[in-house]
């Protein structure tokens, strides 16, 4: 696993886990080189503490996170076919109504793992792009995530 500083971790009394990973397999990765066990966590009804929550069933389909929103919006990810279309044509659309040569400053941000990245579309609209991290806070969605337990 190369870039180990986007890990968070979150402190129990006998425990703590581990999250954030950009990839299912750098869950998989980090886990054993620490003895870990792999847990699915959630981010819901707007906790900032992950509880153990398999909702998303991470585990199965080998994904790091989902996120859970209300049914009239439609989630796609980074690797999803069609997502890096769907930016461009979003960068390019900012770019003429804002009149600004560097639009992807506005999506591309050094901290942000490429595959955190999401497209957000209600009504056939787009209506955000945005991370995994922000989702809870800037529209109360949930969020699941692979983690790592590990003993304090």
């Amino acid at each position: 696993m190369e870039n180990k500083e986007r890990l968070q971790e979150y402190h129990y009394d006998d425990y703590k886990v581990v999250t954030n990973f950009e990839t299912y397999e750098d869950a998989v990765q980090y886990a054993t080189e620490t003895g870990g066990e792999m847990v699915e966590i959630g981010f819901v009804d707007g906790s900032d503490n992950p509880l153990a929550d398999d909702t998303a069933q991470l585990m199965k389909i080998k994904k790091p996170f989902r996120v859970g929103l209300d049914p009239e919006y439609t989630v796609y990810y980074s690797e999803d076919e069609g997502f890096q279309e769907m930016a461009q044509n979003i960068l390019e659309e900012m770019k003429e109504l804002e009149d600004d040569t560097l639009p992807e400053d506005w999506i591309d941000d050094q901290n942000i793992a490429t595959g955190d990245r999401i497209i957000i579309v209600k009504d056939g609209e787009i209506n955000t792009v945005t991370t995994r991290e922000r989702i809870k806070y800037l529209m109360r969605g949930n969020l699941y995530e692979i983690a790592v337990k590990l003993p304090n």
